[in-house]
C-alpha cells in the first residue's frame, strides 16, 4: 500500500486498464534501443535525472504516456532498489571494500574484494516490458555512472572479437584477464538486453569473465526469457557452465514477469500500428531468376491468386524501395574478424538489399554477419523463407537471430514467406531439447508483429534520411553560389563505397552518384547513359572524397555534367 501511494495510484486499480488506447502511449512492451528510442525515456523537469525508476515511471502515467501496470510495477519496485543500492555504492566505494589473505606459493597474499550491490535478472514472456523497463533505469542512471547498454549477443561477440585479436597479436599471459579488465574500464554498469546463451564458446568463458567483472565492482541487470536455471539447457558439456548459473543467482535478485499481456500485438489490437509491407505472407517463385511477375487481370483461383498477388506486391515494393534501380552484389566488411559478409544484390542509392532465405539462413552465417548487415543496411527483402521445423533447428536460430539484429538496428524488414509468420515453426514436433527455440521463436513472432507498426516505422524513416543517396547529396550541393554544405565530402563519397575500399572503382558506384544527381536537379533518375557512366570513371570525381569535391564545386565541372544529364533527358524525350 505503501508503494502505490508513493505512485499516488489507487489500490483498487487493476493490473492492467485499457478500454481504449491512447496515441500518446509509449509501447511498453517494446525494447527501446537506439538514441532516438531511449529519448522517450529521457529524464524531464518533473522527473530529473538520478532521481530512480521509480519517479520516472510515476511521471510518465501521470503524463499518459504509459499504461499503470501492477506487474510491470513490481519490477519498478525492485529496479528501485537496485537503483538506491548502486547510488550509495558510487557516492563511498570503500565501504564495500574488503581485505582477504591467501597462502599462495608458500606466501601469505593479501588481496582486496569489492562487493558490489546486487543486480537485478529480470525473465518473462515476449512483450511484457522487460526491456522498456530496463531502459527506464538506464535513462535515469546520473552520467557520472560509466554505464553500458548492450544486447547480449553482441556483448558476447565483442569478447570473441576481441580475445582473437589479442592472440593474434601474441598477447602474454591471460587474454581473457586483459579483456575483463578492458570492460571494467569502460563500464562498471552493464544493461544487457535479451540474456541467453545457447553457443558452447559463450558458455565456456561466463564463469570466468562475470566473476573478473563482479569482483572489480560491476553491476549487471538484464533481461531474458529464460530463468536462469534454463540457460544453455541441455547444451554441450553443460555441466562446466552451471558455476555460472550459480554466480548469476547470487549475485543477482531473480525477477519473473509473468504478465500474460503482450504489448506489441495489444497495441496493433488498439489500432497504433498501421499495415505495411514490412511483413507479407506467401512464397515467392522465380524472383531472383528474374520471373515476371503474373498478371493480375487474370488472376488463378483460391491460393494461387493470393500468392500472385503477394508477388506482384513484394516486386514493386523492392522497386520503389531501390527507386528502380539495378542491384549490384557487394562485399561488406568485417574489420574486427578480418573477413567479408557476401550481399549478393543491392541497390548502392538507396542500401537496399535482397536476399533468398537460403543465402541468409542456410549458409554459415551468426550474429556478427547479421550485426554487419543490420548496420549498412537500413532496408532488407527477404524472399522464399520456409516453414521450419526442428529438424531445421540450425536454419531457425540463424533466422531468430537474423531477425533480433534487424529489430535492434530498427532496420525495416519486407519478408516472403510460405505461411503467416505465426506459423513459420511448426513445433508439433516439440521436444524438451528445443525449448530455447520455442521461447525465441515466440519473442521473434512478437518483434515481426511490431515491425509492422507505426512506431517502428517511424524510426525506420529516421534511419533512411541519412541512407539515401539523393537526399544526401542534395544537401552537400545546397550551399550558396554552388558551394559545399550539408554533409562533408568524405561522408559522401563514403557512401557508395558499401564495400569499405575507399574509392569509386565500379561502373555500379559511378551509375548510382549520377543517377542521385539526376534526381535533385532533374526530379528524375532514367537519364543515366552508359557512355556517361564510362566518361565520368576515369574524372576527379571518381578519385576520391577530394577529387569529388573539387569537381563538383570548382571550375564548370558540375555544370558540364548536369548539362550531360540534361542532354540525355532531351534524348528520352525525343525518342519517346
Amino acid at each position: 500500500m505503501a508503494l502505490l501511494r508513493r505512485m499516488n495510484v489507487k489500490s483498487s486499480r487493476k493490473a492492467f486498464l485499457c478500454p481504449r488506447l491512447s496515441p500518446r502511449l509509449i509501447d511498453q512492451g517494446t525494447s527501446l534501443k537506439r538514441e532516438a528510442r531511449l529519448s522517450y525515456l529521457a529524464p524531464t523537469s518533473s522527473s530529473p535525472q538520478g532521481k530512480g525508476p521509480l519517479q520516472a515511471y510515476n511521471d510518465m502515467v501521470g503524463e499518459q504516456r504509459i499504461e499503470w501496470n501492477g506487474k510491470q510495477l513490481q519490477v519498478v519496485a525492485q529496479l528501485q532498489q537496485v537503483f538506491d543500492q548502486v547510488l550509495d555504492f558510487s557516492s563511498r566505494p570503500e565501504a564495500y571494500r574488503r581485505v582477504t589473505y591467501k597462502f599462495v606459493d608458500f606466501a601469505i597474499k593479501k588481496e582486496e574484494v569489492v562487493t558490489p550491490p546486487k543486480g537485478l535478472y529480470l525473465y518473462g514472456g515476449v512483450g511484457t516490458g522487460k526491456t522498456f523497463l530496463m531502459d527506464l533505469f538506464y535513462a535515469q542512471a546520473p552520467s557520472s555512472w560509466k554505464k553500458r547498454r548492450v544486447h547480449f549477443n553482441q556483448f558476447m561477440l565483442e569478447v570473441h572479437e576481441r580475445l582473437h585479436r589479442l592472440r593474434k597479436e601474441g598477447h602474454r599471459g591471460d587474454p581473457l584477464a586483459t579483456v575483463t579488465e578492458d570492460l571494467y574500464q569502460q563500464a562498471w554498469l552493464h544493461c544487457f538486453d535479451e540474456f541467453q546463451v545457447t553457443d558452447i564458446a559463450d558458455a565456456m568463458v561466463l564463469k570466468r569473465l562475470f566473476s573478473g567483472l563482479l569482483q572489480r565492482g560491476s553491476v549487471m541487470i538484464s533481461t531474458s526469457n529464460r530463468p536462469p536455471e534454463d540457460l544453455y539447457l541441455n547444451g554441450l558439456q553443460r555441466d562446466l557452465f552451471l558455476p555460472f548459473i550459480e554466480l548469476l543467482k547470487e549475485r543477482n535478485r531473480v525477477h519473473h514477469i509473468d504478465s500474460p499481456t503482450d504489448y506489441r500485438l495489444v497495441h496493433r489490437a488498439y489500432g497504433l500500428a498501421t499495415d505495411t509491407l514490412f511483413v507479407h505472407s506467401w512464397r515467392l517463385t522465380g524472383l531472383v531468376e528474374g520471373e515476371a511477375a503474373p498478371a493480375l487481370a487474370v488472376p488463378n483461383a483460391g491460393e494461387e491468386m493470393e500468392e500472385d498477388e503477394a508477388r506482384f506486391g513484394f516486386k514493386e515494393a523492392l522497386k520503389s524501395a531501390t527507386k528502380g534501380q539495378a542491384m549490384t552484389p557487394v562485399e561488406i566488411p568485417l574489420p574486427q574478424q578480418g573477413r567479408r559478409v557476401h550481399v549478393p544484390r543491392v541497390g548502392l542509392s538507396t542500401r537496399t538489399a535482397l536476399f533468398t532465405f537460403q543465402e541468409l539462413c542456410e549458409q554459415p552465417l551468426g550474429a556478427a554477419d547479421y550485426i554487419a548487415l543490420s548496420q549498412s543496411l537500413p532496408t532488407l527483402f527477404l524472399a522464399d523463407v520456409p516453414v521450419m521445423t526442428l529438424v531445421d533447428v540450425n536454419k531457425l536460430r540463424r533466422f531468430i537471430t537474423l531477425v533480433d539484429c534487424l529489430y535492434e538496428a530498427r532496420t525495416q524488414l519486407v519478408l516472403l514467406t510460405d505461411a503467416p509468420v505465426s506459423e513459420l515453426f511448426d513445433a508439433a514436433a516439440y521436444s524438451e531439447s528445443a525449448q530455447d527455440e520455442v521461447f525465441a521463436f515466440g519473442r521473434t513472432v512478437s518483434r515481426l508483429m511490431e515491425m509492422q507498426g507505426a512506431d517502428y516505422r517511424e524510426h525506420h524513416q529516421t534511419a533512411l534520411s541519412k541512407n539515401d543517396g539523393a537526399t544526401l547529396l542534395g544537401r552537400a550541393l545546397g550551399g550558396r553560389d554552388g558551394g559545399w554544405s550539408g554533409p562533408g565530402p568524405e561522408e559522401l563519397f563514403g557512401f557508395y563505397n558499401l564495400d569499405g575500399r575507399n574509392r569509386w572503382d565500379s561502373a555500379a558506384k559511378v551509375r548510382a552518384f549520377l543517377e542521385d544527381l539526376a534526381e535533385v536537379t532533374l526530379q528524375r533518375r532514367d537519364v543515366v547513359s552508359d557512355a556517361l557512366v564510362t566518361r565520368m570513371m576515369g574524372s576527379r570525381l571518381t578519385a576520391s572524397a577530394r577529387g569529388m569535391e573539387e569537381f563538383m564545386t570548382e571550375g564548370d565541372g558540375r555544370a558540364k555534367l548536369e548539362a550531360a544529364l540534361r542532354e540525355g533527358c532531351h534524348g528520352q524525350a525525343d525518342g519517346s
